[in-house]
């Protein structure tokens, strides 16, 4: 009998499901997110009891005849990638992210490859956190469908002006505007982003206001509670 092919992926989500399962959210390689049921991996008996935690790579095959799928196997080929502090929660803002904007069953070309290495690059302590993140963004708002010219104004078809000031709207793009306002963008800061020239400190500000302004209207009304988890952390260092 021919062994299943077991998929990398990862932990997104969990929660409870009937007496003693739970339904597992999966950012899975070359397939997107996929929902599974893990029977009995409530129980204390269960061998899933502990295996299906955020940053541990994972290995899977799940089948079934209904929509909604069973884990049917599951093993871990190297140890979980280890975040603390801040990093902690920019993984979790990840997953997040992931798991509200991914529609299901639908495959993301490159991205699973690009989130394994975020999380290896946020537990090595070397990489500037917030560039990690804004380059994921990026890469995430172009699979999803809403990448963006950042070299042209959407509403003329003009060259962004490194001396003109652009509004974002995320159907659209930048347009241009003759007024000044906090959330708005100069076309050097524009053009800083194309290039992901994160390393001028004004680029990488202006790259993380685009990266809220797209999300949010993304989001909707969903907050994100790595957000609230990561303000309540820095609250209690400051205490």
């Amino acid at each position: 009998m021919t062994e299943p092919e077991l998929l990398p992926a990862f932990v997104l989500h969990t929660r409870p499901y009937r007496e003693t399962s739970q339904l597992v959210d999966l950012f899975v390689a070359s397939m997107g997110k996929v929902t599974v049921v893990a029977k009995g991996s409530r129980s204390s008996r269960s061998s899933l009891k502990g295996l299906l935690q955020p940053f541990l790579p994972l290995h899977i095959h799940f089948g079934g005849k209904s929509s909604l799928k069973t884990l049917l196997q599951l093993e871990t080929r190297s140890t979980q990638i280890v975040l603390q502090g801040e990093r902690l929660f920019s993984g979790l803002y990840l997953n997040e992210l992931l798991y509200y904007l991914l529609e299901p069953d639908a495959e993301y070309p490159g991205l699973f490859s690009s989130y394994f290495q975020v999380l290896l690059a946020l537990s090595e302590q070397r990489e500037v956190v917030s560039i990690l993140l804004r380059q994921f963004e990026l890469l995430l708002l172009q699979q999803l469908g809403y990448g963006t010219d950042f070299c042209y104004a959407a509403d003329s078809g003009l060259p962004i002006d490194p001396d003109s000031f652009y509004r974002y709207e995320l159907e659209s793009g930048f347009i241009a505007t003759s007024l000044r306002h906090h959330s708005f963008f100069s076309g050097r800061e524009i053009l800083g982003i194309s290039e992901q020239d994160f390393s001028d400190s004004t680029v990488l500000a202006a790259a993380r206001r685009f990266s809220r302004q797209a999300f949010a209207a993304l989001l909707g009304n969903r907050p994100l509670k790595s957000r609230e988890l990561y303000s309540a952390y820095i609250a209690r260092r400051s205490e």
